[in-house]
């Protein structure tokens, strides 16, 4: 599973990037080899056609019969590679959503402290406001008697 560093306000965008653009070139490619594997599928069922009509035309069923066993290694072939290519998918999605689970938990987490702070900011606030509000009666009402008393 892909770590990111922990910067100022969460995970570092460039390293987030970076694995995301790795994850998309991965899906890409593997898109890319599914479709060349279909074109070389089809290439190969038209050869297939192609010798199955010369066949016809000789009568001869053992070119058929290579042609249809080199078709049927073709196709598992291809079925098999579709199948790689499919885990391999399923694969960078599953660390791809592991990794974005992981980065909203520890966000969650991060302004569950910073809540905190606030909370504990604004009661400190309230206790210094209420400390000066008291320090000012305190000099008004001394500053009242010393004029009572001149």
């Amino acid at each position: 599973m892909k770590r990111f560093s922990i910067v100022n306000n969460g995970y570092n965008i460039e390293e987030v990037n970076e694995f995301i653009d790795l994850v998309i070139k991965r899906l890409e490619q593997l898109s890319a080899d599914n479709s060349n594997y279909l074109i070389q599928l089809d290439e190969l069922r038209r050869q297939v056609e192609i010798e199955k009509n010369k066949d016809k035309e000789t009568n001869n069923n053992d070119t058929e019969n290579k042609v249809t066993k080199a078709l049927i290694a073709a196709q598992e072939t291809t079925d098999k590679m579709k199948e790689l290519a499919k885990e391999e998918a399923d694969l960078i999605l599953r660390e791809a959503k592991e990794n974005a689970n992981a980065i909203i938990h520890e966000a969650l987490i991060d302004a569950e402290k910073k809540e905190q702070e606030y909370e504990l900011l604004k009661k400190d606030y309230n206790v210094y406001k209420t400390k000066i509000e008291t320090l000012v009666k305190a000099q008004l009402e001394l500053l009242e008697s010393n004029k009572e008393d001149k």
